[in-house]
């Protein structure tokens, strides 16, 4: 296992920095140029400062690396993203992630979770027990809603 903890200001560059490898060099593979160019440009350490305030941060990090990052929120039944640098991809950290995530979710009785995946995350939440619910455009991007309904208590 590796270390999972909350993120802090002091880890905001860090996620910027992964959020936006992973949009160029994985997103890019399923959207176009100029999708990708707009949406690079929403992502900066302002936007993530903001949106700290209203939602859940974590890091997993392998000795003492960042490699990772996801957010969440509990009072919106939401997964927003998990991101993993393009570099540590295919590793299981993402699946970590989203198992620490789950479980604070059974942990706070929630019976379940919704999100909007980018297209090259669709395969990755099918895995994990997701339903495709709708295709939307969230800013620009194409993605897909999904949920998933977590069944009996841990």
């Amino acid at each position: 296992m590796h270390k999972i903890s909350l993120a802090t200001k002091q880890d905001i560059s860090r996620i910027v920095k992964i959020h936006k490898k992973c949009i160029s060099e994985t997103n890019a593979k399923f959207y176009d140029k100029k999708t990708i160019k707009n949406w690079l440009n929403l992502v900066n350490k302002e936007n993530v400062l903001y949106q700290f305030e209203d939602s859940i941060w974590i890091i997993i990090k392998e000795d003492n690396y960042t490699v990772g990052f996801a957010q969440y929120d509990l009072k919106d039944n939401e997964l927003y993203q998990i991101q993993i640098d393009p570099n540590y991809q295919g590793r299981g950290y993402g699946k970590e992630l989203y198992d620490y995530i789950e479980n604070d979710f059974r942990k706070n009785n929630k019976v379940k979770i919704s999100l909007n995946a980018t297209l090259n995350a669709v395969s990755f939440y099918k895995k994990l027990g997701f339903k495709e619910i709708k295709n939307i455009s969230c800013s620009g991007i194409d993605m897909i809603t999904m949920e998933k309904i977590l069944e009996g208590k841990w």
